[in-house]
């Protein structure tokens, strides 16, 4: 596989060095951090508890949006 240097300071170094585990290479470690960060959109539906009030508001503001846009 082709490898490609990528420059990092003193302390992100440090702080990649700190989560690589023993047998884990530095592109291993990104690799790892990456997966673990993805997520799906449908991951967070729920999340986010609203008042009647509040979801009320909200679908007003939206529709007060769409009627300002223009194609």
């Amino acid at each position: 596989m082709d490898q490609r240097n990528i420059p990092v300071d003193t302390k992100t170094y440090e702080l990649l060095k700190a989560l690589k585990r023993p047998s884990e290479s530095f592109s291993e470690l990104i690799l790892r951090l990456i997966r673990e960060r993805r997520t799906k959109i449908l991951d967070h539906f729920g999340r986010w508890n609203m008042t009647d009030e509040e979801i009320e508001d909200l679908m007003l503001r939206l529709d007060e949006g769409w009627k300002t846009w223009t194609h």
